[in-house]
């Protein structure tokens, strides 16, 4: 057998999260099935070098909204036979091969389902479109679906949803949305994130990266923050170097912060170097530690062995979570709100996660204080829910393999409510009254900037073609043909009136 996965590997900078989530599925499929995996990534030999698995060039949407609707189009042709729909060198063509030779076809999990990700949204779509014209089985794996969709990319979704065998959504409010869209109970799933269990067991307290990098000797704090939101405007990452004092204070442990994002290996810049350099340059305590980026797995275990997580990144929520560990979130937007906030409900300790505005009057400090104080409280908590999430977890991937064998599946047993450990505390409470806003404001933030990126990428379409069709008119009017025909017309004419023809 030979199974296609696709997720969001080999990206200019590195992304632990986007990689952990297809290399956990990988691993979930070889599990259960004597199958060759083939990963579809932007850069296949630093995933063979990193995963030891096979790996292909994915499809490559450009970012602009009318741009990539028309490539959609144009690789819907080609799928269906059309040769002249796309270059012979364009990557499609061997995507398509593969297709041709695979046994099936598995999306892996992601939160790039959004017109906020559209690209991403789009190569998807179109990996679904080759799988569909062929005739092979396809699974959508552990999705946040929106909550930003223009009209256009919903009705794509839609389609991409409508073929898959099997859907995951891996919060509430994806569950809900997928729902809306028409999808039966039959064929979507709540289910947690991909990268849950990406660990295997006992391999917590393993150096995670051999000579690159050791786990600190004594207890710790994991911490991971990325970068402002670049469409809100926040001003977060000083705050939060205070913030981190305050929590070294309080525990007496250092915190080391974790990037997810950057280039690999401790000369890197950018992503989450600069985030957590800033961070550092408003601690006043000595005890904030920057960490290189380092490979998924490590980065896992890394998590898995804090005594406390605090982030903004979503991942560091589900390494730390699945592991035990208290964590305490604060989104820094209506996006990441859905999703940190869906991830820390599938295992019941939803109150820790905080909208951005708790960080200015106090919320996010009181919110680690109780996290500290009931640590060992929290930590039964998810102890006591994990063989249930873990159950549904592997029933999910069970169902997974079948649909992608060509066997028959039961409906995967979706993940359900879970019992909730609550805060009954003011900081809590006031979140809990500020998610609404919090979300509608940011929420239409989003809305408004896409709406406004497609409106200026359907205006730049009009131009370019406008423009293309004026250089093609000059080319005709300067070329021999067009010079002959205008003097044959004028010669015609002249015939004419000196032989009485043309009045």
């Amino acid at each position: 057998m030979k199974i296609l996965v696709q997720g969001d590997l080999g990206q200019v900078a590195y992304h632990v999260g986007d990689e952990a989530m297809a290399i956990a599925a990988a691993d979930e499929l070889r599990a259960r099935l004597e199958a060759k995996i083939v990963l579809l990534t932007r850069d296949p030999e630093q995933t063979k070098d990193l995963y030891g698995m096979d790996a292909m060039d994915t499809l490559v949407f450009p970012w602009p909204p009318a741009e990539r609707s028309k490539h959609l189009e144009l690789v819907r042709r080609a799928a269906s036979g059309d040769r002249t729909a796309l270059p012979a060198g364009d990557s499609v063509w061997r995507v398509i091969d593969e297709v041709k030779s695979a046994d099936g076809v598995l999306i892996a999990g992601g939160g790039n389902m959004n017109s906020l990700y559209g690209w991403l949204l789009y190569e998807r779509a179109a990996l679904g479109l080759i799988a569909k014209e062929l005739g092979k089985p396809l699974v959508v794996s552990g999705q946040t679906f929106g909550p930003t969709l223009l009209p256009q990319d919903q009705q794509t979704l839609h389609e991409l949803l409508d073929y898959a065998g099997l859907v995951g959504a891996r919060e509430p409010s994806s569950y809900a949305l997928g729902f809306q869209m028409g999808l039966g109970s039959e064929k979507l799933t709540r289910v947690v994130d991909d990268a849950s269990f990406l660990l295997p067991p006992g391999s917590v307290d393993a150096n995670p990266a051999g000579e690159e990098f050791e786990l600190p000797e004594g207890p710790f704090i994991a911490a991971t923050f990325g970068p402002e939101s670049w469409r809100d405007g926040t001003r977060s990452l000083a705050k939060l170097g205070e913030v981190l004092d305050r929590a070294v204070e309080l525990t007496g442990l250092p915190v080391y912060l974790i990037p997810h994002v950057g280039p690999l290996g401790p000369e890197g810049r950018g992503g989450d170097h600069e985030s957590h350099e800033t961070v550092q340059a408003h601690s006043r305590s000595g005890q904030v530690r920057v960490c290189p980026v380092l490979p998924a797995p490590a980065v896992a275990a890394f998590t898995a062995a804090a005594e406390l997580v605090l982030t903004n990144r979503y991942h560091p929520v589900v390494f730390g979570l699945a592991a035990g560990v208290p964590v305490v979130a604060l989104a820094n937007d209506s996006y990441s709100d859905v999703r940190l906030h869906g991830a820390m409900d599938n295992w019941g300790v939803q109150d820790w996660a905080l909208p951005l505005s708790s960080l200015d009057i106090g919320g996010f400090d009181l919110a680690i204080a109780e996290a500290w104080a009931r640590r060992a409280e929290i930590r039964e908590h998810l102890e006591s829910v994990r063989p249930r999430i873990r159950a549904v977890h592997e029933n999910w991937w069970d169902a997974v393999a079948s649909i992608l064998s060509g066997r028959d599946a039961e409906a995967a047993k979706g993940l359900g409510d879970v019992v909730s450990l609550e805060s009954d505390s003011e900081w809590a409470k006031q979140a809990r009254g500020q998610r609404s806003q919090f979300r509608a404001l940011s929420g239409g933030i989003a809305t408004l900037w896409t709406e406004w990126d497609d409106v200026r990428s359907q205006r730049d379409l009009l131009l370019h073609e406008r423009n293309e069709a004026m250089e093609e008119k000059e080319r005709i009017v300067r070329s021999r043909s067009f010079k002959a025909a205008t003097l044959l017309r004028r010669g015609a004419s002249v015939l004419r009136r000196v032989s009485g023809g043309g009045r």
